[in-house]
């Protein structure tokens, strides 16, 4: 029997909605982000199902503005109930976030288990991802130490290639090929949105960007005929491989769709990786004052299909929509979720269609180096634009010639303008822009907004090329009530900066990096204080040096949580603290007499002091007389065995808190008084024993 990929799951519509949860946390990200609940997402019409199609479309707030004290500009972020570990999963796409400052949205998988608690074991995958006026796809992934990214095998463009945790929390990436410019934002939309495909093994983890327009058939009939990757090409990414072993970092994975604000990443690369700050110092200031920047910033998701390999078996497939016919008669066999499975051959293809897959215009979608990006709206005027023609054979090809050597080309009716930032200008509904071109009435140039209503989206305009001169309208508009169509020159556009991990930060999760211990011998000195022997009055400050041998703990900490990342490269180069593990001195507490030295007069006090100067003849010991001034009179230890902790360089203090110096020299009392005893006694029996022979 003959194996292949059968379709197991399938989310769309309610379905989809049903088969996924909606986090409210806060964002582990940093995001300045407010997650809503279903409940409250329906309620503020975040999230929606279509009527003719039974899509989903997942949004965010665009009416109210905030405060940089509040939480966050309101959003979604939904993680499928469903884990998986292998498959083949195709994502249909009609329409993602634009590319709009402040804005982080992404489509990506991770280990959810436990809450995320595992994290990053069991891995993170990005399969979308883009911050601000990102216009290319970032690829990345995220594991436990030890996976690296092949060195071959894929079209894109390859970054980073360590996969696994370090302080700036990167991972690997790859962007996506510079030929493929409708692989994010703006021009993803413009082109009516694709398909992104992900074939998951024990082999490898492989993926591709498909445009709307070149969608393999094996795709779009996948219910039908089964996807084949092997007829795919070359993927844009691929992790895994002999020196990343799928089975051992990838599992047990979710699906997320999100909408993020600023954060470790929008918020990080702001003004460093775009010109946002052109726009706000800060991203959260932005984000929060801008409602209307974020009409634009959705998913749309026709659906998302999971196959499983295994034999193919003929099966009757239930319809997709009311115009799905089948002539197949075998029977039906259940699925586990979702649409039943097939791979019957009989079907009738031409009336499975149950996408959206409308495309924005009847433009080209490229012009020369120039890709269609959409309909723009700016509502300062377009300040970056400048005109730079305006004549009766204006379209977009003679806009596009116009702006060569410029990033954009924006044109609105007879009038051609450039720019090389975007400014405020940001994409909206792509059918908004419907004015006939005056040199080609069969392409579009832009639109208009009605001026007496301009509230937004829905105050948005259609001009109708049969009731409405365009060339007349556009002199009596203001640069503020048009719309452009904009292309923009993308082959040259960089490669992404490598964005942090969703799932988890490394400082709370691998904030220990063991290394074998190691042996360290050292010198060290020890400053205690005791009674002065020529002075029994005051206290003197002493210094005891040895040397001494010790384990040092391989342990290294990691002590700061990391927030904000690099923004073109990573950081590989890791700092830690110093070994926590100290060596002491053995120390030893006991009781002196001395003449008021006390801080209250007292006669008495305990002192602390390295047990080596009881119990050993010190041959060298650096002293400095005090005169007391001490906070009490009494020094307690440590128990035996520890005490006074070493440093490597110590120098006592020449103005300590809490004694003050005075130029005075001595040994020890103890020892000092011991050997002067002796020398006494001994100098007394000498002369007695000599005064005695003189009497004889």
């Amino acid at each position: 029997m003959a194996s292949g990929y059968s379709l197991t799951t399938h989310y769309g519509g309610q379905g989809l909605l049903d088969s996924f949860s909606f986090f409210t946390g806060t964002d582990p990200s940093n995001g300045f982000v407010d997650y809503q609940s279903k409940e409250d997402a329906l309620a503020k019409n975040l999230v929606s199902i279509g009527t003719s199609y039974n899509n989903v479309k997942l949004g965010v707030d665009s009416n109210n503005t905030y405060s940089t004290s509040d939480t966050g500009r309101p959003s979604v972020r939904l993680t499928s109930h469903d884990t998986f570990t292998h498959g083949l999963f195709i994502a249909d796409i009609y329409h993602m976030p634009a590319s709009t400052c402040g804005t982080w949205p992404a489509f990506w998988a991770f280990n959810n288990q436990n809450d995320g608690a595992d994290w990053p074991v069991g891995g993170e995958l990005e399969i979308i991802e883009g911050a601000n006026t990102a216009q290319r796809n970032l690829f990345s992934a995220h594991t436990a130490a030890g996976c690296d990214a092949p060195s071959a095998g894929f079209t894109g463009e390859q970054g980073l290639t360590d996969c696994s945790l370090s302080p700036d929390n990167v991972g690997c990436n790859y962007a996506s090929p510079s030929s493929d410019t409708t692989s994010y934002g703006d021009a993803f939309n413009a082109e009516g949105g694709g398909v992104y495909a992900l074939e998951w093994d024990s082999q490898d983890l492989k993926l591709w960007h498909f445009p709307r327009s070149t969608i393999p058939d094996d795709i779009i009939y996948g219910h039908v005929v089964g996807p084949d990757p092997s007829s795919w090409g070359p993927p844009h990414a691929i992790f895994g491989g002999s020196s990343c072993s799928p089975d051992a970092y990838f599992f047990n994975m979710s699906l997320v769709f999100n909408i993020n604000f600023c954060g470790d990443y929008a918020g990080n690369i702001w003004g460093k990786a775009d010109q946002c700050n052109l726009l706000a110092p800060t991203c959260e200031e932005f984000v929060a004052n801008n409602p209307n920047s974020f009409q634009d910033a959705y998913w749309d998701i026709n659906y998302i299909d999971v196959y499983q390999w295994g034999p193919l078996t003929n099966m009757t497939i239930p319809p997709l929509s009311p115009d799905t016919t089948s002539s197949s008669t075998t029977s039906a066999t259940p699925a586990p979720s979702g649409v039943t499975p097939t791979h019957t051959r009989t079907i009738t293809l031409s009336t499975i269609h149950p996408t959206e897959t409308y495309s924005s215009s009847v433009d080209p979608a490229i012009i020369n180096d120039y890709t269609l990006l959409g309909c723009f709206r700016s509502d300062s005027g377009y300040p970056f634009f400048s005109q730079v023609a305006s004549h009766s054979g204006m379209d977009t090809e003679a806009c596009v010639g116009h702006c060569a050597g410029r990033k954009y080309a924006g044109v609105h009716g007879d009038t051609c303008y450039c720019a090389d930032n975007f400014g405020d200008a940001h994409a909206v509904g792509n059918a908004m822009c419907d004015v006939p071109c005056s040199g080609n009435g069969d392409e579009v140039c832009g639109g208009r907004i009605d001026s007496t209503k301009n509230r937004g989206p829905l105050s948005l305009m259609i001009n109708s090329a049969h009731s409405v001169n365009s060339s007349a309208l556009h002199h009596r508009d203001t640069l503020a009530n048009v719309l452009l169509t904009v292309y923009g020159n993308l082959d040259a556009e960089p490669m992404p900066p490598a964005a942090p991990a969703m799932g988890g930060n490394p400082p709370d999760t691998y904030s220990t990096i063991l290394v074998p211990n190691t042996t360290v011998t050292s010198a060290i000195t020890i400053t205690y204080t005791t009674v002065c022997s020529t002075n029994p009055a005051s206290l003197v400050e002493l210094e005891y040096s040895t040397t001494v041998t010790y384990e040092e703990c391989g342990c290294t900490q990691t002590n700061t949580k990391t927030r904000h990342y690099p923004v073109h490269t990573a950081n590989l180069m890791t700092t830690h603290p110093p070994s926590p593990a100290m060596t002491y001195v053995p120390m030893t507490t006991y009781v002196e007499t001395c003449q008021a030295c006390g801080l209250h007069g007292e006669s008495t006090v305990t002192l602390t002091v390295p047990v080596a100067v009881i119990t050993e003849v010190v041959t060298s010991i650096a002293v400095q007389t005090v005169v007391p001034v001490i906070s009490n009179t009494t020094y307690t230890a440590p128990a035996y065995g520890t005490g006074g902790k070493i440093t490597t360089s110590p120098k006592p203090s020449t103005t300590p808190s809490n004694i003050t110096p005075v130029l005075s020299d001595a040994p020890p009392r103890r020892k000092t008084a011991g050997i002067l005893e002796t020398l006494g006694w001994g100098v007394a029996v000498w002369f007695g024993l000599f005064g005695f022979m003189l009497a004889l």
